[in-house]
C-alpha cells in the first residue's frame, strides 16, 4: 500500500520532476523538499545545499539543515503544527506517513498574497 503516492504525484507534477519509486531516499537530503517549499512561496527557503558532481552526495549535516529549513518554511507558511513531520521522518526514512501529510498540507495552503514591507 503506497501511503504517499498522492503526495509524490502531487510533487512531481508541482515541480515537473520524477521521484524513483523509493520515494523516502529521494527526499531525505530534502532537497526536493525545500524546492517545492520555494515553488509554493519563492525564497521561503534562501539556501538550499544541492549535491555537485564532484560531490554527488551530500553529508548528513547539510541535509539535516535542508530539512530544518524545510520545515521552518512550512511553519511559517502556516502548516499547522500537527501536520508537521520530524526531522527524522525524513533524514531516516522513518514515517513516510507523516512525510506525507506536512507535504500535502503545505500543498493544500491558501495561494499565498504578496506581503508588503512595513517600516520600523
Amino acid at each position: 500500500m503506497c501511503y504517499f503516492c498522492d503526495s509524490s504525484q502531487n510533487l512531481e507534477s508541482r515541480l515537473k520532476v520524477l521521484l524513483p519509486d523509493d520515494v523516502g531516499a529521494a527526499l531525505m537530503d530534502g532537497v526536493v523538499l525545500c524546492h517545492l517549499a520555494n515553488h509554493i512561496r519563492p525564497r521561503s527557503v534562501a539556501s538550499i545545499h544541492v549535491p555537485s558532481p564532484a560531490v554527488p552526495k551530500l553529508s548528513m549535516a547539510k541535509c539535516r539543515r535542508n530539512v530544518e529549513n524545510f520545515l521552518d518554511a512550512c511553519k511559517k507558511l502556516g502548516v499547522p503544527q500537527d501536520k508537521l513531520c520530524l526531522p527524522h521522518h525524513i533524514l531516516e526514512e522513518r514515517g513516510l506517513v507523516k512525510v506525507g501529510m506536512t507535504v500535502q498540507a503545505l500543498l493544500e495552503l491558501p495561494a499565498s498574497k504578496p506581503t508588503q514591507l512595513s517600516a520600523v
